[in-house]
């Protein structure tokens, strides 16, 4: 107990060396909580941000590969099939399917229908094609089947150019829903049956679907729809699940997947693509990740965290040595004190001690007063340097060139946007885990602080330190 008592009168007494010390040791806890802070926040954001966003990936044709004859001939596009069974992967962290299929309802009318349609259609109806090979004899094109397994993710949607306004959207088996243009042009309701056929001439594959919902649907304000056919005219397209379009016969024959595929994490891309080519993916497709998509999100906080981890150890290290420097010049004022507590018979472990606990007490005191002002410092100082990030990404977004991936796989379906938006702003707090780590490195800098003292004491005997006192 005396030895507390008198590390505790210690402090009082050597004021001005102890403010000097208490002031350095402070800076580094300021620093430091700072640093820990922003970076625990900053790792919990990124852990979220992935699991929310991950990383799309695109499977590419390889135009280079294909430079070569004996390539190009063994070239084949990517089934719906394939398509869909590359979704099925425990490195992905989800898939968005869609599908479309040419339709031609034989007891529907559709928006803009003309001449141009039959003219079309008389064209391409049991054509030669290429190959030699004579086109199946058509009617003409009158809209589109759309189908999604998330029709929250449609862009129209979210963005209300297009907006359910009766009933609602389609959940089950089977279930779609129109545009109200088409509804009025068909006297068509929620709860009707309507039958969807392909534009086979002599295989129409009907399919029924029930209506569920009626939306009204902007995507053709300001179009001159004088001038387009009737598959140009989106007012045409019936909405429906991706699982009712798959069921469909004539999705078997003539149907276009797309697909948009999320990896957990950007570096599973090795393993994806590994598993993709034993799916029996060609040479001739390369697979890749959106990196400047998953960059634009998350690089500004991984940016942030790693400045703020440099910044960290850069601080240690230098705070460090001038702690232990600081230590080696005040333990040669105290040489004669100390010589005269080992004189008196006080062992080396005690006096050591002794010097600790001032350090202890000193560092306590810094700690206490660090993490008030450095959460209170915290906020201003990470909103500083995420805006220094978020500039810096733009900057090179702006200046890498070249056109984005689109993260996509097939075609003919509407586009899909990620509901995650670039991280803009950060809310710091103060988690245990910080506390935890910032108290850990307080008493490592308390050790610190007294290594030069209790080196000193076991280097010398009290007599050799008396002797040196001048």
């Amino acid at each position: 107990m005396y030895i507390i008592a008198n590390a505790v009168k210690n402090i009082g007494r050597n004021k001005g060396r102890n403010i000097l010390m208490a002031i350095i040791i402070f800076a580094i806890i300021l620093t430091t909580a700072v640093s820990i802070i922003i970076n625990t926040t900053t790792s919990a954001i990124i852990a979220d941000y992935k699991s929310r966003f991950g990383s799309e990936v695109s499977i590419e044709t390889n135009f280079e590969m294909l430079q070569n004859k004996k390539v190009a001939e063994s070239y084949k596009e990517l089934t719906p099939q394939q398509q869909i069974e590359f979704g099925k992967s425990d490195l992905l962290q989800s898939a968005n399917f869609s599908a479309t299929i040419d339709i031609s309802p034989r007891k529907l009318s559709s928006l803009s229908e003309s001449e141009m349609d039959d003219f079309i259609s008389d064209f391409i109806s049991g054509a030669i094609r290429a190959d030699g090979t004579k086109n199946p004899e058509t009617v003409p094109l009158k809209g589109k089947i759309i189908a999604t397994d998330n029709p929250e993710a449609d862009k129209d949607f979210k963005n209300s150019t297009r907006k359910i306004t009766s009933g609602e959207m389609y959940k089950n088996l089977n279930e779609c829903i129109v545009s109200q243009q088409y509804a009025d042009l068909n006297n068509l309701s929620v709860g009707d049956t309507i039958e969807v056929d392909s534009y086979y001439k002599n295989d129409p594959m009907t399919h029924s679907l029930t209506i569920t919902g009626i939306y009204m649907d902007n995507t053709m304000l300001g179009s001159n729809l004088e001038v387009i056919s009737s598959m140009e005219n989106r007012n045409n397209e019936i909405l429906t699940g991706f699982d009712t379009a798959v069921n469909m016969e004539m999705f078997n024959v003539h149907g276009r997947v797309s697909v948009q595929y999320f990896l957990k994490d950007p570096t599973l891309l090795p393993a994806y693509e590994k598993e993709l080519r034993e799916k029996g993916l060609a040479d001739y497709y390369n697979v890749v990740t959106d990196e400047a998509g998953y960059k634009k999100v998350v690089g500004p906080v991984e940016g942030l965290a790693g400045v703020t981890n440099t910044f960290l150890i850069v601080v240690l290290i230098f705070g460090s040595m001038v702690l232990i420097l600081l230590s080696s010049l005040a333990i040669r004022e105290r040489k004669y004190e100390i010589g005269v507590l080992r004189a008196m018979g006080m062992k080396k472990a005690k006096v050591a001690f002794g010097l600790l606990t001032e350090m202890l007490v000193i560092t306590v005191i810094c700690l206490v007063l660090g993490l008030g002002v450095g959460l209170a410092a915290s906020q201003p100082v990470a909103d500083s340097m995420l805006a220094g990030q978020i500039e810096l990404a733009e900057e090179n977004s702006n200046t890498n060139g070249g056109v984005p991936s689109s993260g996509r796989t097939g075609l003919g379906a509407p586009t899909f946007s990620s509901d995650v938006k670039p991280l803009s702003e950060l809310q710091v707090n103060l988690s245990a885990d910080a506390i935890t780590q910032i108290i850990l490195i307080s008493l490592i800098l308390a050790g610190i602080s007294s290594v030069a003292g209790i080196m000193y004491i076991t280097k010398y005997e009290p007599i050799k330190i008396l002797s040196e006192r001048n």
